[in-house]
């Protein structure tokens, strides 16, 4: 009985999880981070040091010689999942589908706060976003998510019912859905 054909080669799975695991960890930090209004700062802080990481097994697989690695199709995952990311995150549809999932909870919770001029500051779990600023005033809620935009920009949801979307006094505004819009409002 041949033992080398029964037993799985380790070095190919060593191989596999090697290119696989830090691209994967890579491309979900980055989705994750593209799923909030303006992008999450702190999760793109993580996930670019993992896309270093990445890139850097990537070329050294290449450059080594053991021509198996080079040969192997699983050399193709990193450039290949580095694009799918790209274009997925550029596409703004991580956002659209936290949105989308989150859509009810926040309607309801717009509809719930009271109508008021000022702006509350809390820190409430509303959907797949936590929400540290809400306000709602003439009809108009405006809702801030926590970790949404930069270090100089503040970033959320509009929930408008007759589209008076210049009443926002925001930066810039993207329509997401029905009355919805993600907003961002730059303080530089």
């Amino acid at each position: 009985m041949d033992l080398q054909h029964q037993a799985p080669d380790r070095s190919q799975w060593w191989r596999l999880v090697l290119v696989l695991g830090p691209v994967t960890v890579s491309a979900v930090l980055t989705l994750f981070a593209a799923a909030y209004p303006g992008g999450n700062y702190l999760l793109a802080l993580f996930a670019i040091p993992a896309w270093l990481l990445s890139g850097l097994i990537w070329i050294s697989l290449l450059m080594t010689r053991d021509s198996s690695h080079r040969r192997s199709p699983w050399i193709i995952a990193t450039p290949l999942v580095g694009a799918l990311t790209l274009a997925l995150a550029n596409s703004q549809f991580p956002m659209r589908a936290a949105f989308l999932i989150s859509e009810p909870a926040l309607t309801s919770y717009a509809q719930s706060l009271p109508e008021q001029e000022r702006l509350s500051f809390r820190g409430e779990r509303i959907g797949l976003f936590t929400i540290d600023t809400a306000q709602r005033w003439k009809g108009v809620t405006h809702l801030g998510v926590a970790n949404a935009g930069g270090m100089l920009i503040k970033c959320g949801f509009a929930h408008i019912p007759d589209g008076r979307v210049e009443d926002l006094g925001v930066s810039s505004f993207d329509h997401v859905t029905g009355d919805w819009y993600a907003t961002c409002t730059d303080y530089d």
